[in-house]
């Protein structure tokens, strides 16, 4: 190629750079014009609303343009102009800021019309006088309601800062404030705790609430004894519709009652009650309260009467049980600090060992990072794997793959040290050295109790971490369980000759089934075989209407070998199967299934639907799981009133306080002297097997005696010992 003649020809060039340079000049002229002319507000919102926005920020973004249209809100001068004094175009951020101005000025608006209409019968009482002539229609009352304004929800720590009270027969509601902070004059707390107390503590006199539990415990702080409760609007609404998004109180009487009721939240946002310090806004909010809890209570009232067996067990079931229930939390928790500092280092070596050895064998890798984790393994086992997931995944090839089950193990110990044995002495209340939960009564749809909250969650409590509960000194832990509580169950409902017999005869329930199941002598499928394992899964799956599904999770099988098993049971209890399937026709038909006795409905809506997304779950899983479940759970909520009843009369006897501890799905724990006898132990056997029958399915309990949690004795070795190591 020749390249003597080549020469680089500027000329050629220069025109087309010009013209490059002139228009830039000419857009950045045009861009300094612009930015001297304010952009017209309907282009700015045309230009945000174009925007990717989700559905929250496009309605607060609407609520501020109609108010900016309406002449209602503006733009902040500061926010119409730059640094440079240029006109500054309207954007989405000072939209949203101009969002919170609205919200702030239509709260304004709503105190101020709250105040205007507070109505007459609404009583702020500041003055003795008040408070007499008050206490005088009170007297006259034989049912009440009652409510505490507080500083926040811990009831630990957290303190009343006003007294709610309503008089039903007068129609006079009362708000007594006693600890805002605010020039209004107030009376002394202690005053008007003193004044109450014969009205709060009167069993003669109905008490109605909304949270009833929260507001008797914040009144045990006060040394006041809740008595006469009669009806708590939270827990009526979850027998009327458990399916509801929110039990809140606010939102309960704008849905059903039509009457508006803003959310605390949405008038007050985070500051505690006793911060409202215009206490004219207390009196409002805080009355209207007394008032609407009435008015919902009669509409609850007025509709549980069509169903005569739901109200008598609302009524003698759940409303006891709520005072029940605040006696257990109260109690609290001993946690031994020693034992968890020990067994805490203990679980750490463990866990960094296996660490090592995993890191060892499957490289320098960060094993709790899926991306990571699942090639390694796949290549350590030659497996293809859908998943990390440990339950789905990872446990059904652990015995096939020592790498798997080191993993499992580790993943297990991690938890261990990081949920339970690290974090729970930090739970513990620094005011008085216990650690606390919340217990939900029905806290699962089926009425079954859950427990957490702010608290520890003593449900799901591993073994291992519940050696680190203690009974003080001087107290034992006795505990006894509704033995194959929810299979007493299924037999009772079922009525199958096979499952009715074993339990009249008192012959070994896991057993008989892996006998009939695998075709295999009794003999051999005693205590500790795999076939009683197994069997006891196979009996979970079909009382939570669980499936194949569910057992080949559970025992680590093909999804074809848990049907052939399950298609086993059935063939030989004809009559379960014959149950179930009764159930799910029925639910199909009416959306909903009965408990027993007809005491709880569960509705399961999307069983009617078949295009549903929940339809084939409702029919097939929870139409079973809601009857077993939730019988189970009326059991033990009607066992445990009894269970108080005995603490309460062992307790006033004079040789020590008796108290219920803790009550885990099918186990009932009491904080007892640990000088029990043996006279005290049968009438706790007496009230677990007698208080509550299926029919005619006889109960069974196992009851054992222990200091520490999980390392339980029989009756006869305590006794002996006083359960001394």
């Amino acid at each position: 190629m020749e390249l003597g003649n080549l020469r680089l020809n500027l000329s050629a060039l220069t025109p087309k750079t010009n013209e490059v340079t002139n228009e830039k000049v000419a857009e950045t002229a045009k861009r300094k014009k612009k930015a001297k002319t304010a952009e017209p507000i309907e282009e700015s919102w045309r230009r945000i609303f174009a925007s990717k926005l989700s559905e929250t920020d496009r309605q607060r973004l609407n609520e501020v343009k109609a108010a900016m249209d309406a002449g209602k809100l503006a733009r902040n001068p500061s926010d119409c102009v730059n640094k440079a004094g240029n006109p500054k175009a309207f954007s989405k951020a000072e939209a949203m800021r101009l969002w919170k101005t609205l919200q702030e000025s239509q709260r304004e608006e709503t105190l101020r019309k709250m105040v205007e209409n507070t109505p007459e019968n609404y009583w702020l009482i500041t003055d003795d006088a008040r408070l007499d002539e008050f206490l005088a229609l009170l007297a006259d009352e034989e049912e009440i309601v009652f409510d505490v304004e507080t500083t926040g929800t811990d009831v630990w720590n957290d303190y009343i800062v006003g007294h709610v009270l309503t008089a039903i027969k007068a129609d006079i509601h009362a708000y007594i404030p006693t600890k805002h902070k605010t020039d209004h004059p107030q009376l002394d707390d202690g005053y008007v705790v003193e004044k109450l107390r014969p009205f709060y503590e009167d069993e003669s006199i109905g008490k109605l609430a909304h949270n009833a539990k929260f507001d008797i415990h914040m009144l045990d702080r006060e040394g006041i004894t809740l008595r006469g409760l009669t009806w708590d609007t939270q827990e009526a609404m979850r027998l009327l519709n458990e399916n509801e998004p929110s039990f809140a109180l606010k939102n309960l009487v704008t849905k059903y009652l039509r009457i508006k009721s803003d959310t605390y939240d949405d008038l007050f946002g985070k500051i505690g009650f006793d911060e409202v310090s215009d206490l004219r806004i207390a009196l409002a909010y805080a009355a209207k309260d007394g008032d609407v809890t009435r008015k919902l209570r009669d509409f609850q009232r007025k509709h549980l009467k069509k169903f005569p067996d739901i109200l008598r067990y609302y009524e003698t079931v759940e409303v006891p049980l709520i005072s029940v229930v605040q006696k257990l939390e109260s109690t609290g928790f001993d946690i031994d600090l020693e034992f968890a500092e020990e067994y805490g280092k203990e679980i750490k070596s463990e866990i960094d060992r296996l660490y090592a050895e995993i890191i060892d064998e499957l490289g320098d890798i960060n094993i709790n990072s899926p991306a990571q984790l699942k090639p390694a393994l796949e290549e350590a086992t030659g497996e293809k794997l859908d998943s990390t997931d440990a339950k789905k995944v990872l446990k059904p090839l652990a015995s096939k793959h020592p790498i798997i089950k080191k993993l499992l193990e580790y993943k297990e110990k991690f938890k261990l040290y990081s949920t339970y044995i690290n974090a729970l002495p930090e739970l513990i209340d620094k005011r008085t050295g216990k650690l606390y939960t919340n217990f939900n009564q029905n806290g699962a749809k089926t009425g079954r109790f859950s427990s957490g909250g702010t608290g520890v969650n003593l449900q799901n409590q591993p073994k291992e971490a519940r050696k680190m509960f203690v009974a003080p000194k001087g107290y034992a832990i006795l505990g006894g369980d509704w033995s194959q509580q929810e299979y007493r169950c299924l037999a009772y409902f079922s009525q199958d000759p096979k499952l009715v017999d074993n339990y009249l005869q008192g012959d070994d329930l896991y057993a008989s089934i892996a006998s009939e199941v695998f075709n295999k002598p009794i003999e051999e499928c005693g205590d500790g075989s795999v076939y009683r394992k197994q069997a006891k899964v196979i009996m979970l799956a079909v009382a939570y209407g669980g499936g194949a599904n569910m057992l080949k999770d559970a025992i680590g099988i093909s999804k074809k070998e848990a049907q052939k098993f399950l298609d086993n049971f059935f063939e030989r209890f004809p009559v379960v199967k014959k149950w179930v399937e009764t159930n799910q026709a029925f639910v199909k038909k009416h959306g909903y299934v009965w408990m027993d006795r007809g005491q709880r409905k569960r509705r399961l809506p999307d069983a009617k639907d078949r295009n549903a997304k929940g339809h084939y779950s409702a029919v097939y899983t929870q139409s079973t799981n809601a009857r077993v479940q939730g019988s189970a759970a009326i059991q033990t909520k009607a066992t445990m009133i009894a269970l108080q009843e005995l603490c309460d009369r062992k307790t006033a006897e004079g040789r020590g306080e008796w108290r219920i501890w803790c009550v885990v799905h099918d186990e009932a724990l009491l904080l007892v002297p640990d000088t029990i006898t043996r006279e005290d132990v049968k009438d706790f056997e007496d009230v677990m097997l007698n208080t509550y029958v299926f029919g005619n399915i006889p109960n069974k309990t196992d009851i054992e005696i222990c200091r520490r949690w999980g390392n339980g004795v029989s009756v006869d070795e305590w006794l002996k010992t006083k359960g001394d190591d």
